[in-house]
């Protein structure tokens, strides 16, 4: 969950993932759109025009710059403003949004993107090639999913107001990591050069899709109304790509921290949609007045092991016995909740996302042996003294549940260790301007990566010292690969590699769901997305 702003939310009603492979060949131009998963719903009836729909945030977002906050609140309400060139399906395949086709050259260095025309902003501004080139720009220099493109990319240029021209110095799978990057949104030029220390302020929130932004009172409710500019792409909507209806007058996102309150609100018809937290979910799963969906695909949840040489685990012994010494299985089980969780099996994105999905790891991450972790935190040079530091966010109980349970393996081994917990991004601080102040981090991760380096346990350990340069050439040659047979010989290899040097430790898969009011009518479940959404009457 290090970049949550970053990243697409799942698809919620159990679809099943097929994952985002791209062939490395071909050209790609006008993309039917899946269908979209039926809504989840009783009699949907025809859509309807009108009316508000008010959804339940755990915290203020603090802003809508979607490429440098992550806050998940900001990616949610960034689906609703903003619009990619590419966005992924209901099948989790990338299809043109803004973008009319694109086009990848023969050698991979070159991905060509058409522009639709007469998109236009919600002010009224038309959407240009340099609006394109601002944003995208601004995507790979702030953006920490870019991160993996930005060493590969060597310009993006318009040589006209439709055109829009991305050149690499090698190859790399840039409309996968496109579509499922919701940094990768377009904002106006103008708006771009707005950004300060902190981002892109509020009054530039200016983008191409269905809503737009009518009210922010901070700390309280965040308002977006239907934006009447807005201009559909062509196809059936599917995930986040196809035409939205914008049926709804205004959404109305709520600030309501507390668990048991929105719980409450959500009984009492405060709130028409919420996530709510895992022990509410078999008391909501039995309320006949609510509906529930819960998420095909997952999370993974992990704890990050510090290579930095200021954490016991820069030895390789310490990140071997760590492994010896948790039992996922206990930490899995102790959610209580089997209908949302799964073994993790040590991969970095889950069985069902099958062109990501590797099991070369998993001999490993099967071993549970204390006894033998003991002896190689011993043979890594952990002194009787020497207490472990962990530390996570205060705002997702169960990972501090998880090393609550690390924690108490660790002293019947003799080991001390400490747990302290913060906001997230006090944590984030934390992780990336002290580097040698920690040992273990507990956070979650998308488990549907689009391509390989998507994924914290791959490359996205930031600050923490993790080996990039013996990854970089595994990374180059899946980027480089040309059937899908050989980019699944270089993903076993590139799970192989994390396996051997534990940048994290996967814990278990763990589904999201959805509680909302049965008269919300054309909800497919794909996250929190609602442009497609009407009220029954």
């Amino acid at each position: 969950m290090d970049r949550t702003g970053q990243r697409r939310k799942p698809k919620i009603i159990a679809l099943v993932t097929l994952g985002l492979m791209l062939s490395a060949c071909g050209t790609a131009t006008k993309s039917p759109s899946t269908p979209a998963a039926p809504a989840a719903q009783s009699d949907p009836g025809q859509p309807a025009r009108g009316g508000n729909l008010t959804v339940r945030l755990a915290q203020d977002p603090g802003s809508l710059d979607t490429v440098q906050n992550s806050n998940a609140g900001t990616s949610y309400l960034g689906h609703e403003i903003f619009e990619s060139l590419v966005a992924i399906d209901a099948g989790y395949q990338p299809q043109p949004v803004l973008a009319e086709s694109y086009k990848k050259s023969d050698d991979g260095l070159t991905y060509t993107f058409t522009l639709r025309k007469g998109v236009v902003f919600s002010d009224g501004s038309p959407l240009k090639g340099s609006d394109v080139v601002a944003s995208m720009r601004y995507w790979v220099e702030k953006g920490s999913y870019a991160g993996s493109l930005k060493p590969v990319l060597k310009d993006i240029t318009a040589p006209d107001d439709g055109t829009v021209v991305f050149t690499l110095k090698s190859p790399f799978n840039l409309v996968a990591l496109m579509a499922a990057s919701h940094g990768s949104g377009i904002r106006k030029a103008s708006d771009v050069a707005a950004a300060g220390a902190t981002g892109i302020p509020q009054d530039h929130a200016i983008g191409t899709g269905p809503y737009k932004l009518k009210s922010w009172t901070a700390g309280q409710e965040i308002v977006l109304e239907r934006n009447d500019k807005y201009q559909p792409p062509s196809g059936t909507s599917s995930g986040y790509s196809g035409a939205k209806g914008a049926y709804l007058d205004t959404i109305t996102y709520k600030v309501v921290a507390d668990r048991d309150a929105a719980f409450n609100g959500l009984q009492t018809g405060l709130f028409d949609v919420s996530e709510p937290s895992y022990d509410q979910y078999d008391q909501i799963k039995q309320n006949p007045n609510l509906k529930v969906g819960v998420e095909g695909a997952a999370n993974i949840q992990y704890v990050a092991l510090n290579h930095n040489p200021g954490s016991i685990f820069s030895k390789p012994e310490a990140r071997d016995a760590m492994n010896l010494l948790v039992d996922k299985k206990a930490i899995m089980d102790s959610q209580g909740v089997p209908d949302l969780v799964l073994p993790s099996n040590g991969a970095f994105a889950t069985q069902t996302n099958k062109a990501m999905y590797s099991e070369a790891g998993k001999a490993k991450w099967d071993q549970h042996d204390p006894e033998r972790a003991k002896q190689l935190f011993a043979a890594a040079g952990l002194r009787p003294d020497q207490t472990i530091r962990m530390i996570t966010t205060d705002e997702f109980p169960q990972f501090k549940d998880a090393l609550v349970i690390i924690q108490d393996s660790l002293k019947k081994v003799g080991i001390k260790a400490t747990i302290e917990s913060y906001d997230f991004a006090t944590l984030m601080g934390r992780k990336n301007n002290e580097p040698n102040s920690w040992d273990v981090l507990a956070l979650m991760d998308d488990a549907n990566p689009p391509v390989p380096s998507y994924s914290d346990n791959v490359q996205g350990m930031d600050n923490m010292g993790y080996p990039r340069d013996k990854l970089a050439p595994l990374l180059t040659t899946y980027n480089a690969s040309k059937t899908p047979e050989e980019q699944k010989q270089a993903l076993d290899k590139i799970q192989e590699f994390t396996s051997e040097n534990l940048p994290t430790l996967t814990l278990y898969n763990a589904r999201s769901y959805v509680a909302y009011n049965p008269k919300v009518n054309g909800y497919d479940g794909w996250g929190l997305e609602f442009a497609n959404v009407w009220l029954a009457r």
